[in-house]
C-alpha cells in the first residue's frame, strides 16, 4: 500500500513540476509552473538532457495511470524507474516515444528511448508475466485514433527496453484467468469493417511472448466496452465483455475449460451470434442481488397493454455457471426515467405494461396469459418534475411519493386491482429502485 501510494504522489507532484517540456498539449501560453527542486529536478534534467526542452509531454487516454511521466518499481527492490511520453517538433506526425529515465550510481539518467509509430498513448500497466520478479511494460498506442491501437509489451533489462510483443486490440487486460499462478495477457480485437471479432490470451513460452490461447465472438458486434475480470456462478475465473449489437446489446462469458478458451454462449455452428443474452442496448451486467457474482441481463416477452406493436420485456438478470443461465432477479425496468421494480416470482407472467413515454408513466395491469385477457389496473408509477410536484397548481390526489432524484419525483397511484393482489405503497416502495 505504502509503494502505492508513493508512486501516485510523486507522479501527481511530477504532472504538475515539470518544466522543460510542455505539461499539458497545447498550453505552451499558459503560466509556467514552478521550478523543480532537490531529486525531482535531477528526474528533469536527466530528461532534458536527453530529449531536449522541445518535446510535447503525451497523457495516456485511459486506465488508472493518466499522467505523462509515469513512476514504477519494476523489480521491488524500491528504486524507482521513470517512464516518459513524448514527441518533438522534429518528429513525423505519426512519431511518439517512450523514455526511461534511471538512477545510475546515484544520479537520474535517460537510459533507454523507444520511437513507436502512433499518435498517442491510450494506456500503461505493468505486470510480471513469467514469475521472474520483474514487471514487463505494457503499452497501449493509439496508431489511429480508437479505430487502430498496437499493444506493446516491453522488458526491461540492463538499463534497455526490449519489446516483446506488438499486437493490434480493442482492449488488454493482465490477468490470470487460468488461475495457475502466472498472469497472462488477454487481448480482445474487433474489427466492424470486416466483422471480425476475437479473444486471444498470450504467455511467456521458453522465454517468447507468444498466443497460447484464443476463441472467436459475436461477429456482428458494433462496440465493446472493457472486459470485465470476475467469476462464475461456480466461482472459476471468468472475463465478462458488454457489447452493442446493431440493435440490442449482449455479454460475451469466457473462461477456461480443458486447457481452451471458450465462449460457450455463442453459436458456433450457424450464426456465429449470442442471442442468449440479448437485451436493450443500455443494460449492463452488475451484481443486480448484491450477492457477489455478476449477473447478466437477458430480455424476455412482457405484454404490452395496449394495440401498440411495441415489444415491451421484463428483464431477467442471470447469473452464468458455464453451462446453464440461471434468473436470480426479474425486473421491469424503465431506462427513459431510470428506476426498475423487482417481480416477485408469483407475478411473474401475470403482469401486462402500458408504456407513456410523453407523460412519463407505466401503468401495471394483471394479465391472464392463459386466456390472453387484460385484466384491473394495479398501480401507475409517474415521473414528475421537482418543481411541478412542488407546486400547488399540481393535482396531488391519490399519488403518493416514493422516490426522487435532482430532477424527478416519483410517485405511485394505485389502480382498482391493487387489494385484490395485496398490491400496496410499501409493496411498491420495497420494489422500487433508482438506476444508478
Amino acid at each position: 500500500m505504502l509503494k502505492k501510494v508513493l508512486t501516485i504522489a510523486i507522479a501527481l507532484l511530477m504532472c504538475f513540476l515539470f518544466t522543460g517540456c510542455d505539461i499539458i498539449d497545447g498550453t505552451k501560453d499558459m503560466v509556467a509552473p514552478p521550478e523543480l527542486t532537490g531529486e525531482m529536478s535531477l528526474i528533469a534534467d536527466a530528461l532534458y538532457k536527453s530529449v531536449g526542452s522541445d518535446c510535447d509531454l503525451k497523457y495516456p487516454s485511459s486506465g488508472d495511470r493518466r499522467s505523462a511521466i509515469v513512476l514504477e518499481d519494476l523489480n521491488g527492490d524500491s528504486i524507482f524507474e521513470a517512464f516518459a511520453f513524448y514527441s518533438t517538433s522534429d518528429d513525423e506526425m505519426t512519431t511518439m516515444h517512450v523514455n526511461v529515465i534511471c538512477q545510475l550510481g546515484g544520479k537520474w539518467t535517460s537510459v533507454s528511448d523507444q520511437t513507436v509509430v502512433a499518435i498517442g498513448v491510450e494506456m500503461l500497466d505493468f505486470c510480471d508475466l513469467n514469475n521472474d520478479g520483474l514487471e514487463e511494460i505494457l503499452i497501449g498506442w493509439e496508431v489511429n485514433g480508437n479505430n487502430e491501437k498496437q499493444l506493446s509489451i516491453y522488458d526491461f533489462s540492463e538499463n534497455k527496453l526490449k519489446q516483446q510483443l506488438l499486437q493490434a486490440y480493442t482492449s488488454f487486460m493482465c490477468c490470470d484467468l487460468d488461475n495457475n499462478g502466472t498472469n497472462e495477457i488477454f487481448v480482445h480485437l474487433l474489427n466492424t469493417t470486416e466483422k471480425t471479432n476475437k479473444a486471444m490470451i498470450y504467455n511467456y513460452v521458453d522465454g517468447t511472448m507468444s498466443q497460447t490461447a484464443g476463441c472467436l465472438m459475436d461477429s456482428s458486434i458494433k462496440s465493446a466496452e472493457f472486459p470485465i475480470l470476475s467469476t462464475l456462478s461456480n466461482g472459476q475465473n471468468a472475463i465478462y465483455i458488454n457489447e452493442t449489437k446493431g440493435v440490442g446489446a449482449i455479454t460475451e462469458v469466457l473462461y477456461f475449460s480443458k486447457g481452451e478458451l471458450i465462449n460457450p454462449l455463442l453459436d458456433t455452428v450457424n450464426s456465429f451470434e449470442n442471442i442468449l443474452t440479448l437485451r436493450a442496448a443500455s443494460l449492463k451486467t452488475q451484481d443486480i442481488n448484491s450477492d457477489g457474482i455478476l449477473e447478466i441481463p437477458v430480455a424476455s416477452d412482457l405484454p404490452n397493454a395496449t394495440d401498440s406493436d411495441e415489444k415491451l420485456y421484463y428483464t431477467n438478470w442471470c447469473s452464468f455457471n458455464g453451462e446453464k443461465l440461471s434468473v436470480k432477479l426479474v425486473t421491469v425496468v424503465n431506462t427513459v426515467d431510470g428506476y426498475y421494480l423487482t417481480v416477485p416470482n408469483s407475478m411473474v407472467g401475470y403482469l401486462a405494461v402500458l408504456k407513456d413515454i410523453e407523460n412519463h408513466e407505466r401503468k401495471f395491469y394483471h394479465y391472464d396469459s392463459q386466456n390472453n385477457i387484460l385484466g384491473k389496473l394495479l398501480f401507475t408509477i409517474k415521473a414528475i418534475d421537482v418543481d411541478d410536484w412542488a407546486s400547488t397548481d399540481y393535482n396531488h390526489d391519490n399519488k403518493v411519493e416514493i422516490a426522487r432524484n435532482d430532477n424527478m419525483v416519483f410517485v405511485v397511484e394505485l389502480g382498482e386491482g391493487a387489494n385484490a393482489f395485496a398490491i400496496n405503497i410499501e409493496f411498491i416502495k420495497e420494489t422500487f429502485y433508482l438506476v444508478k
